[in-house]
């Protein structure tokens, strides 16, 4: 049986129409970043598509540069270092500091003339004087070398302190005693741990003087800084 034309065309539509019903829709082309936190439209939806792990601070609060004045940062130093002196190691920094001060002690009595920093320059004299000379005593009986001069280190720092005069000086030298003091409670805070029982039993002994020590050096320095800003 032969189909007229009209016929033919109607079968050809129904079978095309079938046929799109039939076919998926096409899954549109994702757009570039798509994909990534910052793409999506919520907070909620950032945080549930982010999978990267968020970075780290910048810095390093423990890093002894970042500290705001040199008194902070030689403090941080000795606080980190945080390991045990040995004897030998001991007996010549603390006799290398107790001859620095005893040193500026001296030059601090014939420069100044404020009588708060003459008082605790007299101080540093007799009282590191006396550790000096005990410290050498107790070095010679275990064959330990205790330094009788200042190294090139510490007598750079005298000399450069004693260039100063008047206001200047008493502001530098009071500076030096809150930050060397720093330093020494730090060193004689390990040095009462030594296995040494002579050396350990002074750095104890000497530790409370120094402390004391550090509290006048530090109100002298508050003072000193004070009137330098009146």
């Amino acid at each position: 049986m032969k189909l007229s034309p009209a016929l033919c065309l109607s079968a050809g539509l129904l079978l095309t129409s079938a046929a799109w019903s039939q076919t998926p829709p096409a899954t549109p082309p994702s757009t570039p970043g798509s994909d990534s936190p910052s793409a999506a439209s919520s907070p909620h939806q950032r945080n549930a598509t982010s999978t990267q792990t968020p970075e780290a601070p910048a810095g390093n609060v423990n890093d002894p540069n970042a500290a705001a004045s040199p008194h902070q940062k030689e403090a941080m130093h000795e606080g980190m270092k945080g390991g045990k002196v040995g004897p030998a190691e001991f007996v010549k920094k603390a006799s290398q500091d107790g001859l620095t001060e005893v040193a500026l002690g001296k030059i601090a009595l014939q420069k100044t003339k404020d009588e708060n920093i003459r008082s605790f320059a007299n101080r540093m004299v007799q009282d590191h004087g006396k550790a000096n000379e005990e410290l050498m005593s107790i070095a010679q009986s275990k064959n330990l070398e205790a330094p009788a001069k200042l190294d090139p280190m510490h007598q750079k720092m005298v000399t450069e302190l004693s260039a100063k005069s008047g206001a200047e000086f008493d502001a530098a030298y009071a500076s030096h005693m809150a930050m060397d003091h720093s330093k020494a409670v730090a060193l004689f805070q390990n040095g009462a741990s030594l296995p040494d029982a002579d050396l350990a039993a002074f750095a104890k002994k000497t530790l409370s003087t120094l402390q004391d020590h550090k509290t006048q050096a530090d109100s002298l320095h508050a003072k000193m800084r004070t009137a330098s800003a009146q």
